[in-house]
């Protein structure tokens, strides 16, 4: 787990010089805190320069090629890991950040092949996987990554980030050449980048959701794009560029067949090889545990493979969203050294301008408030690795909607729904005439590409008429069977993971953890992708597989529970109380934020009614990320 960045000129037109790839190496310091690497390459004369990023290099200053890296060091933590890594037979070159679990199985299939091996690490299995099978190779890994192959032989550079997106990868475009990096605030490391608004994001950000920020490559700054997850872009020298998705959920037609009982059994055996390869590590592991299933099913799997497992939760400690007695079972069953933490209001501005030199974007939700300030402590631990449950709700059906998509597709099967329905009002006493409003905004997506901003858009009305005029956006679905298989296809590659991932990763990286998904192993993908409705929600419960495989292994009153909490502070009464002060000064000053992105005088309104009892803590929250983002980039609110 590292923080890479990079230069590469095109048709030799632009150079980067020894002083700006270090910048940018130094940059992403707090992605790597143990080692530093820089190499340039002048391809006119093939000379090539290494150096520390604390240090001059002896020969160039200048070169047409630039790699940079800062090392977090897992796997191998002698010097011999270092990077950038260089491949002597044919000059192939590699930054790469990010965890190939399965390079055990890899080094071993490679030396087969006549390969061989001078460290341990992973990062040489994908280099020497790369000039094996070229760009070929990627689909082979398992894993997280955003990295840079530099290949001489072709004077091309490959681009290339996992399946999921969980590690990133930021570039910008000049037209002479390119600039990437693992966060975007190294590109500016450069002067002549540029530091431009992406209005269209703020409209997604501030005006609809936070679901519809991520559905794309774009970042809030004009201009600098992401590589597209489960792709490889693929730069030449002469300035032609390619991308190639190498991976969507695959079919498993011997699915259809599969008894319930093996089903199960699979799913089962699946998680915990998901939970094995990711305990490879030559530094501590713990897990993020809350209350509920996902991230509970991982911890109890994980303490089986490991004698000293420590586990971190955060409570609020306001009796809303406290999962502690949920906690403190699995504590129990699996033994784990445990630390509560807790979030307090006090800090939450300062801790957010803190925040936001690490994120480079506006934060999705509230949520990852708390979860900075749980993982600030878990730094304290030393433990440099960290697992967590995402994942569990977009493969299996774990949120409130997804009942309602269950229910249309046993209409649209000719089948009843009303013994599910009657089954989950039951569980969750919800409110009857959900149904007949989810069953209308379902319908609605079947002819509509705009139905589902339009669910979410109450919020566009309070922005600058300026901003909003002529930004149109629509919704594409993706072909699959089932409304249900649908929503979870976009969740977890358009929307609630996207976002989750590109926040998880952030604060984790701020502190120099870490962080690793089970659930988002690409064969339990293809897995869930490829069984139906009833292995995923069942008698109005969700997760109805998970359930299944986790007898014995989960507590039975975590295993069991029907309600779901999620882990968010108490957002809402802390701008109405201890926030109240900080917040008034934000709306009664005159600012970028106040007066080009929100209507002011609807602005404040809008306030005065949250006062009074309405709830548009969402709202807030995006609107104070707004204003400390434009404060961090551009000096003022």
């Amino acid at each position: 787990m590292c923080g890479i960045v990079g230069f590469f000129a095109i048709n030799g037109d632009s150079r980067i010089s020894q002083a700006e790839i270090k910048d940018m190496t130094r940059a992403i310091k707090h992605r790597g805190p143990n080692d530093s690497g820089c190499l340039l390459i002048d391809k006119s004369s093939g000379e090539h320069a290494m150096f520390r990023d604390d240090e001059n290099s002896p020969s160039l200053k200048y070169g047409q090629i630039g790699l940079g890296h800062r090392r977090l060091s897992i796997l191998d933590l002698s010097e011999r890991g270092q990077q950038p890594m260089g491949h002597s037979a044919t000059g192939v070159w590699i930054v790469f950040n990010g965890e190939v679990y399965n390079y055990v199985e890899l080094a071993e299939e490679l030396k087969k092949l006549g390969h061989s091996f001078e460290t341990t690490t992973d990062t040489e299995v994908v280099l020497k996987a790369y000039v094996e099978w070229g760009i070929g190779c990627f689909s082979r890994f398992n894993g997280m990554w955003g990295l840079a192959i530099y290949d001489p032989r072709s004077d091309v550079l490959h681009l290339s980030r996992d399946r999921f997106g969980k590690k990133p990868l930021y570039y910008y475009e000049s037209g002479r050449h390119v600039l990437f990096s693992s966060e975007i605030k190294s590109l500016f490391a450069r002067q002549d980048t540029p530091k431009e608004v992406n209005e269209s994001k703020i409209v997604d950000y501030a005006g609809r959701n936070y679901r519809y920020v991520d559905d794309d490559d774009e970042s809030f700054f004009k201009d600098i794009n992401q590589v597209p997850k489960g792709h490889v872009l693929s730069i030449t020298g002469a300035g032609s560029s390619r991308v190639e998705k190498y991976w969507d959920v695959a079919s498993r037609p011997e699915l259809a067949t599969a008894s319930e009982k093996d089903l199960v059994v699979m799913f089962r055996e699946l998680l915990e090889d998901a939970v094995r390869v990711r305990l490879r590590s030559d530094v501590p592991v713990g897990c993020m545990l809350s209350g509920g299933m996902d991230s509970t099913s991982i911890t109890c799997m994980a303490s089986n493979h490991s004698a000293d497992m420590h586990t971190f939760s955060g409570v609020t400690g306001t009796g809303r969203y406290d999962e502690s007695e949920y906690i403190d079972s699995v504590v129990a069953k699996a033994g784990t050294t445990h630390k509560y933490i807790y979030p307090k209001p006090n800090e939450m501005f300062d801790v957010l301008r803190e925040m936001m030199a690490y994120h480079d974007e506006p934060i999705c939700t509230v949520t990852w408030y708390c979860i900075y300030v749980i993982i600030r402590e878990i730094a304290k631990e030393d433990i440099p690795v960290i697992l967590t449950g995402h994942g569990g709700d977009e493969l299996l059906g774990g949120y409130w909607d997804h009942y309602h998509y269950n229910f249309h597709d046993i209409r649209a099967a000719g089948g009843s729904d009303k013994y599910e329905m009657d089954a989950w009002l039951a569980n969750h006493g919800r409110d009857p005439q959900e149904c007949v409003r989810e069953r209308n905004y379902i319908e609605s997506l079947m002819t509509d590409r705009r139905a589902a901003l339009n669910k979410f858009s109450q919020y566009v009305g309070h922005l600058s008429g300026r901003l909003t005029e002529g930004i149109r956006k629509e919704i594409d679905r993706p072909d699959m069977d089932g409304e249900l298989a649908k929503r979870l296809y976009l969740e977890m590659f358009n929307e609630t993971i996207p976002a989750s991932l590109r926040s998880e990763d952030r604060n984790m990286m701020a502190f120099s953890i870490e962080n690793r998904v089970p659930f988002l192993d690409y064969r339990l993908a293809d897995f869930c992708f490829n069984i139906g409705n009833e292995y995923k929600i069942r008698n109005g419960l969700g997760k109805w597989l998970l359930r299944e495989s986790m007898k014995g292994i989960l507590p039975e009153k975590v295993r069991t529970r029907t309600d779901k909490a999620g882990f968010v502070a108490p957002f809402d009464e802390w701008i109405r109380n201890e926030n109240r002060a900080q917040m008034e000064e934000l709306i009664n000053a005159r600012s970028y934020v106040n007066e080009e992105i929100y209507d002011h005088g609807k602005l404040k309104d809008l306030y005065a009614r949250h006062l009074a009892g309405e709830d548009h803590y969402m709202f807030f929250w995006q609107y104070i990320n707004l204003c400390v983002w434009h404060e961090q980039f551009w000096g003022s609110v």
